[in-house]
Parts: C-alpha cells; sequence; structure tokens
C-alpha cells in the first residue's frame, strides 16, 4: 500500500509541473554587454508579468564587500498590458 501512496504523489507531483510548463520563457540576448562577457538572457514569467535578466558572468558583490563575477539574475520589475500594441504605459506615482 505505500507503494501505492508513493506512486499516487509522484503523479500528483508530475501534473504540478506540467501545469507550470511554460510560465517562464526565456530570450538569449545575443550581444548585448555586461559584465566581462558570457551569456545573457531575458527571462519572463508570462503569469504575473515580472521580468529578469540572467547573466552568465555579472559582477556580484558579497555580504562583507567582496567583488567578483559569477552566474546572477537581476530583477527588472513587472510588466502591465497595454490596450494596444506601441502603447506607452506611465509609471504610478510614487
Amino acid at each position: 500500500m505505500r507503494t501505492g501512496w508513493m506512486l499516487l504523489g509522484l503523479l500528483a507531483m508530475s501534473l504540478g509541473a506540467q501545469a507550470e510548463d511554460g510560465r517562464y520563457q526565456a530570450l538569449p540576448l545575443a550581444g548585448a554587454e555586461g559584465g566581462k562577457g558570457g551569456g545573457r538572457a531575458f527571462i519572463l514569467d508570462t503569469r504575473e508579468g515580472h521580468v529578469w535578466i540572467w547573466s552568465e558572468n555579472e559582477l556580484i558583490t558579497a555580504p562583507d564587500g567582496s567583488r567578483r563575477y559569477g552566474t546572477g539574475f537581476i530583477y527588472q520589475g513587472k510588466l502591465r498590458p497595454g490596450t494596444q500594441p506601441g502603447k506607452l504605459i506611465e509609471q504610478p506615482p510614487r
């Protein structure tokens, strides 16, 4: 019976992963400047509109103040949908 519950749990987990499939979309940023070279990508959360830039070689500052190059994500903000293509959306007042 224990094996049956394990299989049921694995099935539920795999169905949950399928529901999330395609939520995050990544586009390579070929030729973009940043760090000391390396790959970069634009990452979009298609459900919530959050955007990140992933960089293979980003300048990182550690809590102790030391700096080095490494892999990092830079949060860019949240997108808001417009009513037509090319529409400029003003930032809300702070």
